[in-house]
């Protein structure tokens, strides 16, 4: 009898909700075995609260053996700065501490010298903050979906998160809500098409997106917030199993990407992936009553003009969302005119006759 194949993957072995600087740059220690040398990369300057700074200042003052990189924006350039700062300081560990776009950058660079990664946000708006996927800008400012390596620890603090603007929060949430959408896209390429699929992949990307849908919801509250942090986190633990983003970016993904391209201020990722979500859910014709409510409840985006969007711009965004990646099928590889009409009138008709 054949054994069942089984597979290996990295998961982080550090998770530590803390509050407080200090605590934050304690929790580094729990991670390693032995002293090591950290490079920490921050925004310096850019950042409004400076936590990077504070969270240098610290390591010092403790005695670890922390050298520090201040990276300026997103970009190919900066990730290369990094890399440079990689081979120069030599670390044990490299340590991104600031927002998505900062972290991401951070990871870019580690991946690419092969050297270990912590997370430290500064903001809970993506799944990036546990995900091996980091999104860097071009030349021409468009963001890019790049493999990189899932971090081996993630730190958050929460008075620094809970001091960030309430909309971040909000777009972590609709990020990862999207699983949702993502997950169906990627069963209906299964079925359509005989793609392989990642069972416990979707298994883990959905109970991430449901560990959040409550009626009374509340995005200000702490215990909500903590367990959004957690979602996420199982989000990108979900796109690790499945060696790729599949079990979190669908058809409302590329959608938001079409979006970046057309806005001429393109709003929060994880807002936009919010909005296309229910577009999707009305393009497969599935019932989505229940999401609607839950996103009313906390703030998301249900109609384009709810982000300030014309309806124009978001059907443009529909319809050139399939070229944004040709190689990934989704739902919208299958609609026509009947089905982006149905989508225009919901619109036109300010959702009625979908949802109240």
């Amino acid at each position: 009898m054949t054994s069942p194949a089984h597979r290996s993957i990295r998961i982080p072995r550090l998770l530590r909700i803390v509050q407080g600087v200090p605590s934050a740059v304690g929790s580094l220690a729990d991670l390693m075995r032995q002293p090591t040398r950290y490079l920490v990369v921050h925004s310096g300057a850019a950042s409004v609260t400076g936590y990077g700074a504070r969270f240098m200042g610290e390591g010092r003052r403790i005695g670890l053996d922390v050298e520090e990189f201040v990276a300026a924006g997103n970009s190919d350039a900066s990730v290369q700065a990094v890399t440079q700062a990689i081979d120069a300081v030599r670390p044990g560990v490299v340590v991104g501490v600031g927002g998505g776009r900062l972290v991401d950058v951070a990871k870019m660079a580690a991946a690419e010298k092969t050297a270990d990664f912590v997370s430290v946000p500064t903001q809970a708006s993506s799944d990036g903050i546990c995900s091996p996927v980091a999104v860097i800008h071009s030349a021409d400012g468009r963001p890019r979906s790049l493999g990189a390596r899932i971090p081996i620890g993630i730190v958050v603090d929460m008075d620094e998160l809970r001091s960030a603007p309430l909309e971040t929060w909000r777009s972590g949430l609709g990020d990862l809500v999207s699983n949702l959408s993502a997950v169906r896209d990627w069963r209906m390429a299964h079925a359509v098409h005989g793609e392989p699929i990642d069972d416990f992949a979707c298994l883990t990307a959905e109970a991430a997106a449901g560990s959040v849908i409550q009626n009374d919801a509340d995005l200000t509250e702490r215990g909500f917030q903590e367990r959004l942090i957690r979602g996420l986190i199982l989000s990108g633990i979900a796109m690790e199993m499945s060696g790729s983003s599949r079990p979190a970016s669908g058809s409302e993904h590329l959608i938001s990407h079409a979006l970046d391209s057309i806005l001429d201020r393109p709003r929060h990722h994880g807002l936009q992936v919010a909005l296309a979500t229910i577009a999707a859910y009305v393009l497969r014709d599935e019932p989505c009553d229940d999401i609607v409510r839950f996103f009313r409840v906390t703030g998301l985006p249900v109609l384009p003009r709810d982000l300030g969007i014309s309806t124009d711009e978001f059907m443009s965004a529909v319809r050139e969302g399939r070229s944004t990646r040709p190689d990934r099928w989704t739902v919208l590889d299958i609609v026509g005119e009947t089905e982006f009409r149905r989508l225009r009138n919901l619109y036109d008709g300010g959702g009625r006759g979908l949802w109240t």
